[in-house]
């Protein structure tokens, strides 16, 4: 048997890795090639394209991607299509191209699964009936979602969502707080600003500064910054290593340390943070868990000599960087700082109250003040997308101050009638996603439609 999967965002290869899983599983002879990504890849699919860069938002960031995707990209999807005729072709998601894909494909005469189709979070409104007339089956992950397809006269299967599958923390509370030298006993904020190259330098000085503010309301506040597989952990060190105070609290540390003492700290390093380093250098892990490379904290201290200028030890908030435990993180942090997107739906799975959050470039901010800003939308998060309800804060573009947010992560730390309140209403989310099994629902799903079978999933 021969599928095309073709997924766009880093999202949408996580859902095509697992879909690919089960294809596997269930069918040990199967063929797979598309576009994704290291989810993919890791499945057996053959990919004609990486999209790991393909991640948008907004018109300006789409319009920066449209060349490569028209003038290289499809023409090789097009290619395949026509030279391996699969048997059945799997779309997810990233409608601005798949539903192109979905034309050229029913055009060629073969079968079309969509899954997580355009729309799939509205509940009303005719978005996605060109869709609903092109692909043979539709997989849903919500209720609502179905009954809204079917109005459009789809054939549609609500498999929940693939999310709830992977959500799964590695770690205990304990062995977090042990692996970066986190007190278990004192609150832990958790940071995660995106996936993206372009989220993480728009949004990572503004959660730096909101640490501070954050502290000088709750003095025993940890952080903890989660590095997205896409993104170098030396790239979000920067951030901190840029911060002058660094130093100062450091100086004692550096020139106290043995040899041997160094060794330990280097070797803790490389066997702990889980590839924070991408490239051997010799760096140290302050008390508050920060890497700074040894040649920039010579270089800042000579000058601190120089001036004699050394600020106060508590102007930078203890701080690690976590890469790959990004689960963990969400669920043994007592709130969560967020950049909007799927993890807000990752942090709703493990119930842990946070602050959605969304800065970008000054051309993003543009747009999204021509496009009437939030009067044309109601909620951005993906809980509150789903509750049809604020359950938690949301802070977009110039919203998103270092003030509002400590204001909004205090009161989730320090108002237990709050935290109690806002865990119950993600938990009533999280039985919105379904139970386990939507890959292998729709796995099944795909193998009906190569087989011929037009009828609902098993």
């Amino acid at each position: 048997m021969n599928v095309a999967i073709f997924s766009g965002e880093l999202s949408g290869d996580l859902i095509g890795g697992a879909l690919a899983v089960e294809l596997r599983r269930l069918c040990g002879d199967v063929e797979m090639w598309g576009l994704g990504s290291a989810s993919m890849r890791a499945a057996g699919v053959e990919l004609i394209a990486d999209s790991a860069s393909w991640g948008a938002i907004g018109v300006v960031e789409s319009l920066s991607k449209y060349p490569h995707l028209k003038f290289s990209v499809m023409p090789r999807v097009e290619a395949g299509l026509r030279d391996r005729r699969p048997d059945v072709v799997v779309l997810i998601d990233f409608g601005a191209f798949n539903v192109p894909v979905a034309r050229r494909a029913k055009a060629a005469g073969l079968k079309v699964l969509y899954y997580f189709p355009p729309g799939t979070w509205r509940r009303a409104g005719a978005q996605g009936a060109e869709v609903a007339r092109l692909a043979d089956r539709l997989a849903v992950p919500f209720t609502f979602s179905e009954e809204r397809y079917r109005a459009l006269g789809a054939n549609v299967t609500t498999v929940g969502h693939p999310i709830v599958e992977r959500v799964r923390p590695t770690l205990s509370k304990a062995e977090f707080c042990a692996r970066f030298g986190m007190d278990p006993n004192r609150a832990i904020i958790g940071l995660l600003p995106g996936s993206r190259r372009s989220e993480v330098r728009d949004l990572m000085p503004t959660l730096l500064d909101s640490s501070r503010l954050i502290c000088e309301g709750s003095r025993d506040a940890q952080f903890v910054v989660s590095v997205a597989p896409s993104i170098s952990a030396e790239m979000v060190a920067d951030f901190l290593s840029q911060r002058k105070e660094l130093f100062a609290r450091v100086r004692e540390i550096w020139h106290e340390l043995s040899e041997e003492a160094e060794d330990r700290v280097w070797r803790r390093i490389t066997r702990t943070a889980s590839g924070v380093l991408a490239r051997p250098r010799r760096m140290l892990v302050t008390s508050a868990g920060v890497l700074v490379p040894e040649r920039d904290l010579d270089r800042e201290l000579d000058a601190r000599r120089r001036s004699e200028k050394i600020r106060s030890r508590t102007d930078v908030p203890p701080t690690v960087l976590a890469k790959g435990l990004t689960y963990d993180i969400m669920a043994h942090s007592d709130v969560l700082l967020v950049c909007s997107g799927t993890a807000t739906l990752e942090a709703a799975l493990v119930g842990t109250p946070m602050v959605v959050m969304y800065r970008g470039s000054r051309l993003m901010e543009l747009e999204f003040r021509l496009r009437g800003g939030m009067r044309r939308v109601e909620h951005i998060g993906l809980p509150n997308l789903l509750a049809q309800r604020r359950i938690v804060p949301e802070l977009i573009q110039r919203q998103a101050t270092p003030a509002a947010i400590a204001e909004n992560a205090l009161r989730l730390l320090n108002d237990l009638p709050t935290r109690h309140r806002t865990r119950e209403d993600l938990n009533a989310v999280r039985e919105m996603l379904g139970p386990p099994g939507a890959s292998e629902r729709t796995a099944r799903m795909v193998l009906d439609l190569a087989a011929g079978s037009n009828g609902q999933a098993s």
